[in-house]
């Protein structure tokens, strides 16, 4: 089978590192035969998983509201998250989506934590590019399959 993006286009997102480049890869990486929304983890290796989770939470979150990402968001699915973000995660990301898994129906608790999501989108885009950058070899499986 032709891959799906060629290694020169994958590099140009590399190199770019901008939002746009977060998405794309995430995308490609649901879209992969490797992705199973049924599993908790998306059957993805933790890193990964993160990348993925990451990016749903901050973006679901500022669109319409972290109650509405905790709200869809299976309990078991939430649970890998907090563990992958103690894990592997920045310093506090842990805490929020803690704060944010048992306070979603709190208005003013919930209110807190969208507006840390939005003060720190940039530093949730850096550590996702970071990961990308340390899952290179399994991201190109993954999207060139």
């Amino acid at each position: 089978m032709k891959p799906s993006v060629t290694r020169s286009y994958l590099d140009g997102l590399f190199a770019n590192r901008d939002y746009e480049g977060l998405v794309w890869l995430s995308s490609m990486i649901c879209g992969s035969s490797g992705f199973d929304l049924q599993h908790p983890s998306y059957g993805l290796s933790r890193s990964l998983f993160l990348f993925v989770e990451s990016l749903f939470w901050f973006a679901q979150s500022s669109r319409s509201g972290v109650w509405t990402y905790f709200e869809a968001t299976p309990a078991t699915r939430q649970q890998n998250m907090l563990e992958a973000l103690r894990e592997l995660g920045p310093t506090g990301f842990d805490e929020q989506y803690g704060i944010g898994m048992g306070e979603w129906t709190n208005v003013e608790q919930a209110a807190g934590v969208d507006k840390w999501l939005w003060q720190n989108e940039h530093t949730n885009n850096a550590f996702l590019w970071q990961l990308a950058e340390q899952n290179r070899a399994a991201i190109d499986i993954l999207v060139r399959r």
